[in-house]
């Protein structure tokens, strides 16, 4: 028997793309706070920092299990404004977590390449993390709440998502397509390095998180570390697309407001070791963007 599944965020960039494809595996429910979630699933309201709606949301979806893809995932917004960021990313997954562990809910938690320093490459689960943005420390005090609540949790680390994502903004592979065809120009960091993977690999995993019973956290990368820079001109290579618009910067030419770690490229061992995963090739994952915003 299918169980059925609560996602929340699932009018977000990735989560909506992940209840989208989780809904081809189990009957899910998406939960939707302002944004529409995909077409065709069936929905609650869920405000995840108000405890009643909360309890509303698990009961009247039924859920056997919950993915939690809600955030508020914009470094530069974290860091203008850190206090709301730590109530949704961290107090509001403590919550989500206590409520799953009374109620005998799987969760499976989503969480970012962001929570480390950035001084190594290949990090994996058990390095040390140490992240200067608001974000990542945010979401780090997520990843340990939701284990303490409910040990049982998986928590899934994502990086650098590219591929195919869900409303008004683009994935980092979209958004470079998206300038590309309208002509403008783009300044891509050659010093930040990531592991992007694609949407569809993170539901892959996802669904197989469900299915098992592990718990702890999982890195999800891509197959190839790249920097931003070198992944604009492979969004051009890959779209057949002129790549002169593309013009390499570096962190200290152009800052952001919040300082992002330089290297957070993934070892993914454990999620292929234990969940048999095996993310998409990145022009796989070029080729699979939308040509516009939903």
């Amino acid at each position: 028997m299918s169980i059925r599944v609560l996602v929340t965020g699932a009018a977000g960039l990735l989560g909506g793309r992940v209840a989208a494809l989780v809904a081809r595996r189990f009957d899910v429910v998406a939960a939707r706070h302002r944004a529409a979630p995909p077409a065709g699933l069936a929905e609650v309201e869920l405000d995840l920092l108000d405890p009643a709606s909360l309890a509303r949301a698990l009961e009247r979806s039924r859920a056997d299990a919950v993915v939690h893809c809600a955030a508020q995932s914009n470094p530069d917004r974290s860091e203008a404004e850190p206090e709301p960021a730590r109530r949704l990313n961290a107090e509001g997954t403590a919550e989500l977590a206590r409520a799953c562990h009374r109620r005998g809910l799987r969760l499976v938690a989503l969480s970012t390449d962001l929570v480390f320093a950035g001084d190594r490459s290949f990090v994996r689960e058990e390095d040390a993390t140490g992240p200067p943005l608001v974000y990542g420390r945010t979401k780090l005090d997520g990843e340990v709440a939701a284990l303490a609540e409910a040990p049982d949790t998986a928590v899934l680390r994502v990086a650098l998502v590219a591929g195919r994502g869900h409303g008004t903004k683009g994935t980092s592979t979209e958004s470079v397509a998206w300038a590309l065809h309208a002509g403008r120009p783009l300044r891509l960091y050659t010093d930040q390095i990531r592991t992007p993977v694609d949407s569809a690999s993170v539901a892959d995993a996802v669904v197989r998180a469900l299915e098992r019973p592990v718990c702890g956290r999982f890195h999800l990368g891509g197959p190839e570390r790249v920097s931003r820079y070198e992944l604009g001109l492979r969004v051009a290579a890959v779209m057949g697309l002129s790549a002169d618009a593309i013009a390499p910067v570096t962190t200290a030419e152009m800052p952001q407001v919040g300082r992002r770690p330089l290297d957070t490229s993934f070892d993914s061992s454990r999620a292929r070791r234990e969940l048999g995963w095996e993310p998409r090739g990145l022009d796989e994952a070029i080729r699979d963007g939308r040509p516009a915003p939903d």
